[in-house]
């Protein structure tokens, strides 16, 4: 039981992939297209939060269809140079099989490209990858998959990405689906398990079954039996499947007091609850009325949490946590009634989004600072903004800051504020290409006359003596 459950009741093929079947057509028929030759869309994206089955999906079509695997995940290093030296190579080459048999890929033996969590490659360590993906989905003579987690952020780098793929959605795994799974696993390993202790694990998976699978094995290990108390062990794994909970005490029902105890009972700081119950009060409460009195409620909460960061007083905290939770489900005259469709924080989603942008803005800012003297920090407040003006109007300077930074393709489209296959970074790269060869010729050439002028310089060498056919004497 020491294994990890997750890898061995992994799906051997497409038929035992779960609660997804309109993604499993889909890719399936993705599949099929490269039966009659080399399709227009060359690769597919797998789309969905973590646990609803992408990459055992993609596994299992290359374990129904015959095709070898290349796999690149978040634990590899997924730089310009990494992505076309393992990627591109095998999205380019031909297949042979550990045995080395030779596979044509016109006899339709292929092998599938995956690249994992695609939308997470960021930071110095990646620098250049989604470049360099992008060149992988173009130029592909083999099938490639790409997994990620937020779509939207990664097409935000690329359009290509966008145009030239196959999109498929994953969805959470409905609950009833994930208790069925862990009801046939637990009969595999011998575990006795009753409905209700099956049911507290489904729900609090929130639709990730992967993790369902391992709060199985934690609880089952070293036990016959798993009884309801044994499962209460196993929180909730996701933030905001709790804060929908704590949402639904606050804007659904009209006990304050249950409300502030569930709220009490999420893990965040209050900046965060402030964030969800601001983002969702205007959709709960329809009536005017109830919404200005919830709105004062969390104006003063958000008075006390700036008082905290003011002067560091974190005893402010417990009023707004009062005032988030007691007070706003107070405002209301009546309970709210029907289904209410809570939304993830908005402030939250763009700053997740933004990470990579903010860690290229960075990576500029120290190039600039470096060679102006000024901190990272004085270059993004004072001198930013002014040297993207000049690096947007005066080629010649767009050019020589280019090489004299050895700006990358990411930090060319974030000064132009464009995507990195747009016409114009393309632009400043060839033009920098070019300028690169052109000056490495010169030096060559410059080397090569360095080495004529020097073979001028030196003086004659002195003639061998010829041999005499007179006899030798000591004069």
């Amino acid at each position: 039981m020491s294994d990890d459950w997750t890898e061995i009741y992994r799906p051997h093929g497409l038929g035992e992939v779960v609660g997804n079947p309109k993604a499993v057509e889909e890719l399936k028929a993705w599949a099929d297209s490269w039966a009659s030759g080399r399709p227009a869309k060359r690769a597919a994206v797998l789309i969905g939060t973590p646990g609803t089955g992408k990459t055992s999906a993609a596994l299992a079509l290359a374990a129904d269809y015959g095709w070898d695997v290349v796999e690149m995940n978040a634990s590899d290093q997924r730089n310009a140079d990494a992505i076309k030296g393992i990627a591109m190579r095998g999205a380019l080459g031909q297949t042979f099989t550990p045995e080395g048999e030779y596979h044509s890929t016109k006899a339709g033996r292929l092998k599938l490209i995956i690249l994992d969590e695609a939308d997470n490659i960021s930071g110095r360590e990646d620098r250049g990858g989604v470049p360099a993906i992008v060149e992988v989905v173009r130029s592909a003579k083999q099938p490639v998959i790409l997994i990620v987690n937020d779509w939207y952020a990664l097409t935000k780098k690329s359009s290509v990405l966008k145009t030239q793929t196959e999109q498929i959605k994953f969805s959470r795994i409905k609950p009833v689906t994930v208790r069925g799974v862990l009801r046939k696993i637990a009969k595999d390993q011998g575990v006795k398990i009753s409905d209700s202790a099956l049911e507290l694990l489904a729900e609090n998976s929130g639709g990730d079954l992967r993790s369902a699978i391992r709060d199985l094995q934690a609880v089952a290990t070293g036990r016959e039996e798993v009884t309801d108390l044994d499962t209460r062990v196993v929180s909730a794994r996701e933030v905001e499947k709790t804060m929908y909970q704590a949402m639904d005490s606050v804007f659904k029902y009209t006990d304050p007091m249950s409300a502030r105890a569930k709220m009490a009972e999420v893990e965040e700081a209050p900046d965060t609850k402030l964030l969800w119950i601001e983002e969702n009060l205007p959709i709960a409460y329809r009536e005017s009325l109830d919404l200005y009195n919830g709105m004062r409620q969390v104006a003063k909460a958000s008075s006390y949490l700036g008082w905290v960061h003011r002067r560091q007083y974190y005893g402010f905290w417990s009023y707004a946590g009062d005032l988030l939770s007691f007070g706003v489900c107070a405002a209301k005259r009546r309970e709210v009634r029907g289904y209410v469709r809570y939304q993830f924080p908005s402030y939250l989603m763009k700053m997740s989004r933004s990470k990579s942008v903010r860690a290229t803005q960075s990576q500029v800012c120290a190039k600039i600072g470096e060679m102006v003297h000024m901190s990272s920090a004085e270059v993004r407040q004072e001198l930013l903004p002014y040297f993207r003006l000049l690096f947007k109007r005066d080629k010649e300077f767009q050019l020589r800051m280019t090489i004299d930074l050895g700006l990358e393709v990411e930090e060319v489209a974030f000064i132009l504020e464009e995507k990195i296959d747009s016409n114009a970074v393309k632009h400043v790269m060839s033009d920098v290409k070019r300028v690169l060869d052109a000056k490495d010729q010169k030096m060559e050439k410059a080397i090569d006359r360095k080495k004529v002028l020097d073979m001028l310089d030196e003086p004659p060498a002195a003639p061998k003596p010829q041999p005499s056919a007179l006899q030798r004497t000591l004069f």
